[in-house]
């Protein structure tokens, strides 16, 4: 039996949609920078600093002509994720990944970087502009884990000081742990449980704070170093017998838990104690 005109125009109606749809599918947004090479005496000098190894598996987001994730992969043995918007830029990643010998390690995606899962990441390299690098880092601090490396290519990313840099060819950052909060935890000694107390503020991998000790005194800390989910710091305070107490504590966070050993030097509990602490929720 023919179709009906009708059939035949909500046939066409169908098709034009879809074709509509596929359309604005394959239109995505232009791309946010003009694509420049990074040298590639520089990206092996950024993934040395990062300790690029097998068990990374990095992520390139605006990865232009694939440099870094082959390079990650052919080098350094890591596997690699490239992320462009660009269909040109994919292709010739593609291409040049075909010709790297590194397909089976590396993978290139057309896709928005500022949309695209990057959570199984370990490093992270960019070539952005700072105003893009601004917009991205909310995004960089939500999925990414702690102790996660992103390396940046010229441009920083503002008021969050990069852990390391070379001059002004790159900065280097690690994804730091949220520790702020109070914590509670108590250490086993000849006399008993004595209990303390620790407020932390933080601000990127920046930490403060205050110990409360038993004795009911606040003690500000010292030296405090967050690195991933890794956070030390030191409490020096004079006991009750007026002898000279010196606290180094060297924990790992997971969650709300921090746990790792306290050393003590001074005072009648001097000595090495494992040390746990839980924050308030």
């Amino acid at each position: 039996m023919k179709p009906t005109r009708r059939a035949f125009w909500a046939v066409l109606l169908v098709a034009s949609i879809a074709i509509s749809c596929g359309t604005a599918y394959t239109q995505k947004r232009t791309p946010d920078v003009h694509f420049e090479t990074t040298p590639q005496s520089v990206v092996e000098e950024m993934f040395q600093m990062a300790g690029v190894t097998k068990d990374d598996i990095v992520y390139d987001l605006g990865c232009g002509d694939g440099r870094f994730v082959i390079t990650a992969a052919k080098k350094f043995g890591a596997r690699g994720v490239g992320i462009d918007i660009d269909p040109k830029r994919v292709k010739e990643s593609l291409e040049n990944v075909i010709e790297a010998g590194v397909t089976d390690r590396v993978k290139i995606i057309e896709d928005d970087l500022f949309t695209t899962n990057i959570s199984e990441a370990t490093v992270i390299t960019l070539y952005l502009l700072r105003d893009l690098n601004l917009k991205l880092r909310p995004k960089l601090l939500r999925e990414l884990k702690p102790g996660t490396r992103i390396l940046s290519y010229v441009f920083d990313m503002g008021d969050w000081e990069p852990d390391d840099k070379v001059d002004h060819i790159f900065n280097y950052w690690i994804i730091p742990a949220q520790v702020a909060g109070t914590w509670r935890w108590s250490l086993s000694t000849p006399k008993g449980e004595r209990g303390y107390d620790l407020r932390l503020k933080q601000d990127f991998q920046k930490v403060t704070g205050q110990v409360t000790i038993p004795e009911g005194r606040e003690v500000r800390i010292t030296d405090a170093k967050l690195t991933g989910d890794r956070l030390s710091f030191r409490v020096r305070f004079d006991d009750a017998n007026k002898q000279r107490v010196v606290m180094q504590f060297n924990g790992r966070i997971s969650g709300n838990v921090m746990d790792g050993k306290v050393e003590v030097a001074g005072g009648p509990f001097a000595g090495s104690h494992p040390w746990a602490a839980k924050r308030n929720p």
